[in-house]
């Protein structure tokens, strides 16, 4: 939400926050469910077909917002388990959120998760890192990357819903009104 500036940022022209929760924009419904059975399966039919179509759904997405490309880190053994959890967090928290804002996430939210992932993955890792050697200092860290972690998201729930109510809420076609025959009139 945009508010006027105030406190240490007083000097600027706008602040965007993130509404607390409780005054969060409400979901967005999105599409009927997936065309897939018990098993995961799709099940029969034109619907089925169109959901199978691969790698076209992904067309386009931003390699930034689909991947956790954190560098020499991702390659310490020790992180690796929270890399992955970060990641299957990731996954599932936007197919989450995706189900909040009417089917889709965009990339601007989706790379607001990634990086909250990223952050809680960190956090957990810090925390048993100063488990393990009782840092006091550690634990802070831990607990900022946690909080920034959790701001993240609630900033991404924000950008994800008030984009589905941004968003045209049936694709329209400029040339329709044209290409329609208009109804002729009765001779008299």
């Amino acid at each position: 939400m945009l508010r006027r500036a105030h406190g240490t940022g007083r000097n600027a022209l706008v602040r965007v926050e993130t509404a607390p929760a409780d005054e969060a924009p409400d979901p967005v419904p999105g599409p009927p469910a997936s065309p897939r059975g018990q098993g995961g399966r799709f099940l029969a039919g034109h619907a089925a077909q169109e959901a199978s179509s691969g790698g076209k759904a992904r067309a386009g997405q931003a390699r930034l917002a689909a991947s956790l490309g954190i560098g020499a880190m991702a390659d310490d053994e020790a992180f690796a388990p929270y890399r992955r959890q970060a990641e299957a967090f990731r996954r599932h928290h936007v197919r989450e959120l995706a189900a909040l804002a009417g089917g889709h996430c965009g990339s601007g939210p989706s790379s607001m998760v990634a990086s909250a992932a990223l952050a809680l993955g960190a956090s957990r890792f810090i925390y048993d890192q100063a488990a393990r050697g009782a840092d006091v200092d550690g634990f802070a860290k831990a607990a900022r990357l946690a909080d920034q972690s959790r701001q993240a998201l609630l900033t991404a729930y924000e950008l994800a819903v008030r984009e589905a109510q941004a968003r045209p809420k049936a694709p329209r076609d400029p040339l329709a009104a044209w290409m329609t025959p208009k109804p002729t009139e009765p001779a008299k």
